[in-house]
């Protein structure tokens, strides 16, 4: 009877076993799949401004054109950020520096140095965000005095500038070094560089074009020949920059001159060094057979880092009827930034050789030069070419990193302001000036 009691037990149990399986295999509910995990909105690309840290002064004259020894009213606008759209206007606005100071300027920092319009004095000043000109040091002339605006320059390291240019007489080259101390400008040195002991040149040009080679301190100095009755000579001075002992001078024939005879780099970017310290150095040459000496067109030269002389690449090497090359700076990513005159591309003359098409025309336009394949490219925004633009005397770009601020001063469209990126070759538009004046120059000031 126990054994028949044992074995309905463990039958029973048998089956309630059976049967819970069976409940759970069909009765419970079925779990919901899992909440499918949202994608994570990204964060907006912070906007990039390679400016922010500079302010911009544009220089605009008013009812005429600017140029050297334009008398026109000159006056300068502080705006903080011109890569947003949005009109810059001079209307009861801007400093009217006429009086005072010239556009020919060498720019540092948020200052200002020049022989100002007194024209007897060395001179560092601030044009100031709220109107006005601040005289932050002056110093007279030692034993060397220059021309307002006939000089060229170069820095050697931040506090030390280098003034430089032909004598009265122009059959010498004549130097002051300036230490800037702030608030003082002192004259450290000055001399001559003796160039009768170097080269044939019997006059040489007014200002003649300079730079300071940081990676081995000489600073090369580029003059030609001014005498209509010598041969062309454009020689490369290369100076010991700590005694200012010409240490070699070469010479080239590529062309007639070097662009920025004249007034140096006081207003235009005329050569520039690249990321190798290779120095490109635009030169200019009367189109053969062209009616006037005022029909030109460019070739580039090239002084190798380190070298003290020029080396046998020639750029810009297309043809005599490319146009002449105006204002030349480093775009970054092995990219030059030219602001070319050229009537016979511009649509303004049918030949370069006929001078009615270059003077003070809507002849200029933007490109990009690829130094080493040598492919010049015209600068467009939206799939059309910049405006062509009137200026020869005139600088409306600056450069920062991949950045270049390009300024327009066309016929009829707006005086655009575009950011032109070398890295991606983007072209993006930012602020307009106001009708109504003559856009001339773009600075950029530290804040």
């Amino acid at each position: 009877m126990k054994k028949l009691k044992k074995f309905a037990l463990g039958l029973m149990a048998m089956l309630m076993a059976v049967s819970m399986a069976a409940c759970s295999d069909n009765d419970d509910p079925k779990l919901p799949d899992p909440e499918p995990t949202p994608t994570p909105t990204p964060e907006p690309e912070p906007e990039v401004n390679p400016f922010k840290d500079y302010r911009i002064d544009i220089w605009a004259t008013i009812g005429s054109t600017s140029g050297m020894g334009s008398t026109s009213t000159l006056v300068v606008k502080n705006v903080d950020d011109v890569t947003k759209e949005g009109t810059i206007s001079f209307d009861n606005q801007g400093t009217d520096v006429s009086a005072d100071l010239f556009q020919e300027s060498i720019v540092k920092g948020k200052y200002y140095y020049q022989v100002p319009v007194s024209k007897d004095r060395f001179g560092k000043y601030e044009i100031l965000d709220n109107g006005g000109i601040k005289v932050v040091a002056e110093r007279p002339f030692g034993e060397n005095t220059y021309k307002d605006r006939r000089y060229s320059h170069a820095w050697i390291g931040d506090k030390q500038l280098l003034i430089i240019a032909a004598n009265g007489d122009a059959n010498d080259v004549i130097w002051t070094k300036l230490q800037d101390n702030g608030t003082s400008l002192d004259i450290l040195a000055e001399g001559s560089l003796k160039l009768s002991e170097h080269t044939k040149i019997a006059k040489y040009a007014t200002s003649g074009l300079a730079t300071y080679r940081a990676s081995d301190n000489k600073i090369l100095y580029i003059t030609c020949e001014k005498n209509s009755k010598s041969p062309s000579q454009i020689a490369l001075v290369v100076i010991n920059a700590a005694t200012m002992e010409v240490e070699a001078v070469d010479f080239t024939d590529v062309a007639e001159e070097m662009s920025g005879t004249a007034y140096g780099e006081l207003l235009q970017d005329k050569m520039f060094l690249d990321d190798n310290d290779d120095l490109y150095l635009p030169l200019i040459a009367k189109i053969p057979g062209a009616e006037k000496n005022t029909c030109r067109y460019s070739r580039i030269v090239r002084v190798k880092k380190g070298e003290n002389k020029f080396d046998s690449w020639v750029g810009f090497n297309t043809g005599e009827n490319n146009g002449k090359i105006v204002t030349s700076s480093y775009a970054g990513n092995g990219k030059a930034l030219f602001y070319i005159q050229d009537p016979e591309h511009t649509g303004i003359s049918g030949d370069n050789k006929l001078a009615e098409g270059w003077g003070d025309n809507y002849n200029c336009y933007y490109a990009i030069y690829d130094i080493a394949s040598g492919n010049l490219t015209e600068l467009e925004y939206n799939g059309k070419k910049l405006p062509y633009c009137a200026g020869t005397f005139s600088q409306r770009t600056y450069h920062v990193g991949d950045y270049t601020l390009i300024g327009l001063n066309p016929d009829k469209d707006p005086m655009d302001i575009m950011i032109y990126n070398s890295k991606t070759g983007e072209v993006t538009k930012g602020a307009t000036v106001a009708a109504g004046y003559e856009f001339s120059r773009l600075v950029a000031i530290t804040k």
